[in-house]
């Protein structure tokens, strides 16, 4: 496993291939291990790098400030890449705006997955789940906390646990549950751009906005409405997965990003 020593702390990295750099950047509820099924594909065109954020995988997190963003740019700095792909799901669309708004000049094309956006007033279904989180974690049930959010956003609103293959339940479990073990609560996340909503209007990169079809309302109804506020950015619907595209359907997963990426 290689790691940069990045503010301060040992980043964890996966990478494979060559060519033009392709940042992966992975879901709240998962790690760098979620791209395990896309990274090869993606290592026939481009330089693949998949970090882990701090308080996930194999990255601590500090009793501290901290900026994902910041150590991503510290990253490809230590990778020594300038301009580069990124992809970010679910909450690592926010650090792939804010580094292309904060960075214009490191980000060639962007691709959004799930993403949110800010100043979105979320549906209750939401806003229950979050509660329902907050309470199993509070409580100390790490595996039910876990399992809800399995539930939530992988098998979405759509399907059944039945319904979707039990090893990749598991997986995301196991993402989500080493998330929590390694959490620091008094650590404070910090963005380089904050309050990004007014300046979506300045993003340089082309940009495609995804969204799964059977992915939450609240998600399937922002991604429109991001594709429409960021310039040169289209919108496109993804069939058959919810929250977590890579990992549902990771061939056509890669055609639709790859192609994308090179023009065709």
């Amino acid at each position: 496993m290689p790691t940069a020593e990045v503010n301060g702390t040992s980043l964890a990295y996966d990478e494979a291939g060559s060519g033009p750099p392709l940042v992966l950047l992975h879901a709240g509820i998962t790690d760098r291990r979620m791209w395990s099924d896309v990274l090869p594909g993606f290592a026939r065109d481009f330089r693949t790098i998949a970090p882990d954020h701090r308080g996930y995988g194999d990255t601590p997190i500090p009793n501290a400030t901290f900026s994902w963003t910041a150590d991503l740019l510290g990253l490809l700095d230590a990778l020594e890449t300038e301009l580069v792909h990124l992809v970010g799901v679910s909450m690592s669309g926010h650090v792939a705006i804010d580094l292309a708004l904060s960075h214009p000049d490191r980000v060639d094309r962007m691709v959004l997955v799930g993403a949110g956006l800010e100043g979105w007033r979320h549906d209750a279904e939401m806003e229950a789940a979050d509660q329902a989180e907050m309470t199993a974690v509070g409580a100390g049930d790490l595996d039910a906390a876990a399992w809800g959010q399995v539930r939530f956003w992988l098998d979405g609103p759509e399907r059944v646990a039945a319904d979707v293959d039990p090893r990749l339940r598991q997986r995301v479990f196991e993402m989500q549950r080493d998330a929590y073990a390694i959490d620091e609560p008094a650590a404070e996340l910090t963005w380089l751009v904050p309050d990004y909503r007014p300046r979506l209007g300045e993003i340089d990169a082309r940009t495609l906005v995804l969204a799964g079809s059977l992915d939450r309302a609240d998600i399937r109804r922002m991604a429109p409405v991001l594709a429409a506020e960021i310039p040169n950015s289209r919108y496109q619907e993804l069939p058959g997965v919810a929250h977590l595209p890579p990992m549902e359907d990771p061939g056509s997963f890669v055609d639709v990003v790859r192609g994308f990426l090179l023009g065709v």
